[in-house]
């Protein structure tokens, strides 16, 4: 199994545990010189249809799942995925309070590659099995960074916070 982890970073992500982003993006090199196209994800996405789902794992360690990926789909930038992890777990918890945080912002690929070709010293993915996706403490992309983090929580405390001000003034 190799694994990549380009430039990318999470959408979004909310106290439920859901988060979204980008597993992969395309047409970048990684550290071994291999290159994601366009396309390269078509069979994992017919096979994510049929059932057989990529394990969501922190940082490759098969005996580390975190979560479930709920949907996948190729577009132009790359594979987005939305993807849940499962509160009760305490390492899914604690994932979720770093990426929260921003101590942690990464995704990462593990696969196997099924077609592919070299130029130029890279070797051009077009055909990947997608074995699982990993939140990842470094990814391989320097930028990559946590977009947005929407936080319920924070939104229910402030509607509270209004709901008592109102009453206050209602009640004198």
């Amino acid at each position: 199994m190799k694994f990549l982890t380009p430039c990318l970073h999470l959408k979004s992500m909310r106290d439920d545990g859901e988060i979204s982003g980008y597993a992969s993006v395309f047409n970048v090199a990684d550290g071994y010189g291999d290159v994601v196209l366009r396309g390269a994800f078509a069979a994992a996405i017919d096979d994510f249809k049929l059932g057989r789902r990529p394990k969501l794992l922190w940082q490759h360690d098969v005996n580390s799942p975190i979560g479930v990926i709920e949907d996948i789909a190729e577009d132009n930038y790359g594979l987005f995925i939305r993807c849940r992890l499962l509160m009760e777990i305490p390492k899914a918890k604690e994932i979720y309070y770093l990426l929260k945080n921003k101590a942690i912002d990464g995704f990462s690929i593990g696969y196997r590659v099924r077609d592919s070709y070299f130029s130029n010293n890279s070797q051009y993915l077009t055909d990947i099995d997608l074995l699982e996706i990993s939140v990842v403490t470094f990814p391989a992309c320097p930028s990559a960074t946590v977009g947005d983090v929407k936080n319920q929580w924070d939104i229910l405390q402030k509607i509270k916070e209004i709901s008592n001000k109102l009453r206050r003034k209602i009640n004198g």
